[in-house]
C-alpha cells in the first residue's frame, strides 16, 4: 500500500508545486473575507480535491487500473490507498497553508492572517471527507473520464452549500439555530471528537461502498 502511495506523490509532485502557489494565489483572492476560518477552509479543499481528482485522472490516463490488477495486488489495498491518500493530502495541504501565511504574513501582504487552530483543521477535514467519500465510489465506480461531471457538481455544490447554511443560521432557521446551539454547549474536546468521528464513518462506509464496487468490475 505505501509503495502505491508513493507512486501517487512521485506522480503528482508537479501538481503538488503546483497546489502550494495556488494557494498562496488563494489568500491574496479571499484577504478581502471577514471570517478568516472560511478563507482556511476554502484553501485547504480546494487543494486537497485538486489534488485528490489530479491522482484519478493520473491513474485513469495511464490505464493504472489494468497494470495494478495484473500484479499480485488485492483489490482493497488499490482502493485503500487511494483512501488513505486523502489523509496525505490535508496534511500537505495544512503544512503549505501554515508556511504560506507565516511567509506572507511577514512580508506584511495580508494583515488578515491568524494562526490556525485545531477546530479548523477538525471542519476542513470534515469538509474534505464529505466531497471525498461522494466522489471516491463514482471514481470506482465510472472512472475519471465519466466522473467529471459529478466533480464540478460536488465542488461547486459544497461551497454553494456553505452559503446556504450561514445563510439559514443567519435568517434564524430553528433546525440550524438548534444544532448550533447544541454545539455551544460542549466542550471544545466534545466537538472536535464528535467532527473528526464524523469524517472518519463517512470515509468508512465510501471505503466499503468502492471496495464492493471494484471487485465487481472487469478490467
Amino acid at each position: 500500500m505505501l509503495s502505491l502511495m508513493l507512486k501517487d506523490i512521485l506522480l503528482l509532485k508537479k501538481t503538488i508545486a503546483f497546489s502550494a502557489l495556488y494557494l498562496v494565489f488563494m489568500l491574496f483572492v479571499f484577504a478581502s473575507l471577514d471570517n478568516a476560518a472560511s478563507v482556511f477552509v476554502i484553501c485547504m479543499v480546494a487543494i486537497t480535491y485538486m489534488l485528490t481528482v489530479s491522482g484519478c485522472a493520473l491513474d485513469d490516463k495511464n490505464k493504472a487500473d489494468v497494470i495494478l490488477n495484473s500484479l499480485p495486488l488485492s483489490r482493497s489495498v488499490i482502493v485503500g490507498a487511494r483512501y488513505l491518500m486523502v489523509f496525505v493530502y490535508v496534511i500537505f495541504a495544512v503544512i503549505i497553508y501554515i508556511l504560506a501565511t507565516r511567509v506572507v504574513g511577514m512580508m506584511h501582504l495580508i494583515p488578515s492572517l491568524h494562526p490556525v487552530s485545531l477546530e479548523e483543521v477538525l471542519g476542513a477535514f470534515l469538509s474534505i471527507s464529505f466531497l471525498a467519500s461522494i466522489y471516491l465510489p463514482l471514481y470506482f465506480k465510472f472512472g475519471y473520464i465519466k466522473s467529471r461531471i459529478y466533480h464540478f457538481i460536488l465542488f461547486f455544490g459544497m461551497f454553494f452549500g456553505i452559503s446556504l447554511v450561514a445563510s439559514g443560521i443567519a435568517s434564524g432557521n430553528p433546525t440550524l439555530l438548534g444544532i448550533a446551539a447544541f454545539l455551544s454547549r460542549q466542550s471544545e474536546g466534545v466537538i472536535g471528537a464528535m467532527i473528526a468521528g464524523t469524517a472518519l464513518a463517512l470515509l468508512a462506509v465510501s471505503y466499503g461502498i468502492s471496495l464492493k464496487i471494484y471487485r465487481n468490475r472487469e478490467f
